[in-house]
């Protein structure tokens, strides 16, 4: 659903487009209206529309001027301009100020919704360049082999593509496959591993029955992801006893109680040793970056899942819930209690919109596939 937005100063203009757009825009919801140009302005930063119909002839700040300062704001919004006749030298102005399409009066069914169509096709477009650009980060990350940046790529993409779809799970779906087929063309590439993730086999209902929260889905990924690296680090004989692979091993393992000891095994290196390299080349100690680590785990947990607190502390290997909390706070200004509170105000919207958020039990049996 597109949302769109009116801004017209005669009221039987408005009530022709709306007329218009109940019989024949189908996929096009009218967000608000506005009668002159800084309520226009006020409003289209409200509510965010993705197309704009705009009246040249509006009082207080005339069409030209809205328009430029909402291309400044937003270039990707999409402004539909419409003029009479005798205003129609205003064009050049316009056009310069990156219009995107010319209504004349009396606005004529068919030409509206061409214009409205044509500018559909454009976003739509425009969505699908992002989405390929951030997939592709998350891929990049991947053959790179840093495992930190490709969960931190992927919560970015799923992030996208959910708040861009809403409601519409098939087209996650979509993306979602187009995804899993990049992947497994590099996977086999780089380490000669097919991919045999149920995303790839699940029936539509299965996939919007199971992944209606974008955790969830992060959550299947990463299983797959971490499948991928398995194979590219765990051979003893390929390792590489570099920073990268270190770090990586550390933000695989970091929900397990892991010592710089398991870690210097891992790298066939001293703990000793490892501590000095480790200071060196990521300034903090191992202490520091695997307490951040977990850090940013218990927030992603916080923020989108129902897990009680001490469950959240014993996952992340924290025996004591209290020593957690304060662990939290020093890292954050909030106490978990805080944190998810100020995150769920934030979220609000989307909570009430029905998005559903793991249960414990769910949850354990996922962490346990990943772990």
């Amino acid at each position: 659903m597109y949302k769109l937005f009116i801004v017209e100063d005669e009221h039987l203009e408005i009530e022709a487009i709306k007329l218009i757009l109940s019989q024949h825009g189908e996929n096009i919801e009218v967000v608000g209206e506005a009668s002159s140009g800084l309520v226009a302005i006020e409003e289209i930063r409200r509510l965010n529309p993705d197309i704009i119909l705009l009246d040249i002839n509006i009082p207080e700040i005339n069409g030209i001027d809205v328009l430029k300062m909402v291309k400044k704001e937003d270039h990707e919004k999409k402004v539909i301009l419409i003029t009479a006749f005798n205003e129609f030298d205003f064009a050049h102005q316009a056009i310069k100020a990156r219009v995107d399409d010319f209504l004349l009066k009396p606005i004529r069914p068919q030409q509206l919704m061409d214009s409205i169509n044509q500018s559909i096709a454009s976003l739509k477009n425009n969505a699908k360049e992002r989405f390929d650009e951030k997939m592709n980060e998350v891929i990049f990350a991947i053959i790179q082999k840093k495992y930190s940046d490709a969960r931190a790529a992927l919560i970015s993409y799923l992030d996208m593509i959910y708040d861009y779809h809403t409601f519409d799970i098939m087209s996650v779906q979509a993306e979602i496959r187009h995804f899993m087929e990049e992947l497994n063309i590099v996977t086999q590439d780089m380490c000669g591993y097919e991919l045999n993730s149920p995303l790839c086999s699940h029936t539509n209902m299965q996939f919007v029955n199971g992944y209606k929260n974008r955790y969830d889905l992060k959550i299947e990924i990463m299983k797959t992801i971490d499948k991928v690296f398995d194979r590219m680090l765990d051979n003893k004989e390929t390792r590489k006893n570099n920073i990268e692979d270190i770090l990586n091993y550390i933000d695989r393992n970091c929900y397990k109680d892991i010592s710089l000891d398991q870690v210097g095994e891992y790298a066939n290196m001293s703990s000793y040793y490892l501590s000095k390299i480790f200071k060196k080349e990521t300034g903090v100690n191992f202490v520091t970056y695997l307490t951040e680590r977990k850090i940013e785990i218990a927030k992603d947990m916080l923020a989108n899942t129902d897990v009680p607190i001490i469950n959240i502390a014993l996952d992340l290997s924290y025996h004591e819930p209290n020593y957690f909390s304060k662990v939290f706070k020093k890292s954050t200004g909030m106490t978990p209690t805080e944190y998810r509170k100020e995150r769920r105000g934030i979220a609000l919207e989307e909570e009430q919109t029905g998005n559903n958020h793991v249960s414990d039990e769910k949850y354990q049996e996922k962490q346990r596939e990943v772990s």
